[in-house]
């Protein structure tokens, strides 16, 4: 038991506990609050609430703080801190019906060393991906202060590339990109590329899917180029643009060629051919000739 245990061996902390804000709610309307408490303390200053606060933007904000005066943790034999953790529950009330959207368990031990930052959660016992920001500020009063503390729970912690919801401290300049944007406008090509290389069936003038997808995220249309620079899409617009054919002329001769030096398919197949090139000037003679 805790009172056979000497008192330097159970030092006493202040803790300031402020939390911030909850993000990504999943909801347009109504209000939310935070329940919060001590683990196995009865004291009245070890437990409390937020007021309700309106949903805005998907958002609610309290920027609350309440401070415990009194917390003991135990130095174990290994010179470890014990866990004493302050639990959070997390309700929104709608039309006179309150739902928990989520709880979250937070180890003061974790934060005794550790400078006072506000950091965001990802709610546990949730179906939401809402997050909540909390600050934990731990201060010695009294008792052995050489103890080792447990590492900071790395994994609720909502941050990096799954941080969808940054903390957009410059979210008023209008030229501010945020990283979270940058980084995953780096990765795209990367994901893409693993996910059709494999399954890529490579046709004529398609080009290797890593290249088709590199082209494509240049501004490209996926396509090989031919010699004159132009891709096979490219090449179908400007023949629809600019064409050629004129007429119907049965048994038209065989072997013309385009400036560019391409033998058409007819040129080689009677049995697809019913019309014929002709140069522009040869067409509009023809016409003027009618």
């Amino acid at each position: 038991m805790n009172v056979l245990i000497p008192k330097s061996r159970r030092p006493k902390f202040a803790v300031k506990l402020t939390i911030h804000d909850l993000a990504n709610i999943p909801l347009v309307s109504g209000f939310v609050f935070v329940r919060w408490h001590l683990q196995d303390s009865a004291r009245g200053d070890a437990r409390g609430r937020t007021d309700k606060v309106p949903i805005k933007d998907h958002k609610a904000i309290w920027n609350y703080e309440r401070e415990i005066a009194r917390v003991r943790l135990v130095i174990e034999k290994d010179g470890m801190l014990s866990d004493k953790h302050v639990v959070f529950e997390v309700v929104s009330e709608h039309a006179g019906e309150k739902v928990e959207l989520g709880t979250l368990q937070l180890s003061i031990a974790e934060f005794v060393k550790e400078k006072p930052t506000g950091r965001r959660y990802l709610l546990q016992d949730s179906k939401i991906n809402s997050t909540i920001k909390i600050t934990l500020d731990c201060r010695q009063l009294s008792g052995d202060a050489n103890f080792s503390t447990p590492p900071l729970s790395s994994g609720q912690v909502f941050g990096g590339i799954t941080g969808v919801i940054a903390e957009q401290k410059e979210k008023d300049d209008p030229l501010h990109v945020p990283s979270q944007l940058i980084v995953a406008t780096e990765a795209t090509p990367s994901l893409y590329r693993k996910t059709l290389t494999a399954s890529w069936q490579r046709q004529d003038g398609e080009l290797p899917a890593e290249e088709c997808i590199e082209d494509l995220f240049a501004g490209g249309d996926g396509w090989a180029k031919d010699g004159d620079g132009l891709s096979r899409g490219r090449r179908a617009t400007d023949d629809a643009a600019h064409p050629d054919v004129v007429g119907t002329v049965p048994g038209a001769g065989v072997g013309i060629k385009r400036k560019n030096g391409e033998i058409m398919g007819w040129a080689e197949r009677d049995d697809l051919r019913s019309w014929k090139i002709v140069g522009r000037r040869a067409a509009v003679s023809g016409l003027q000739s009618k």
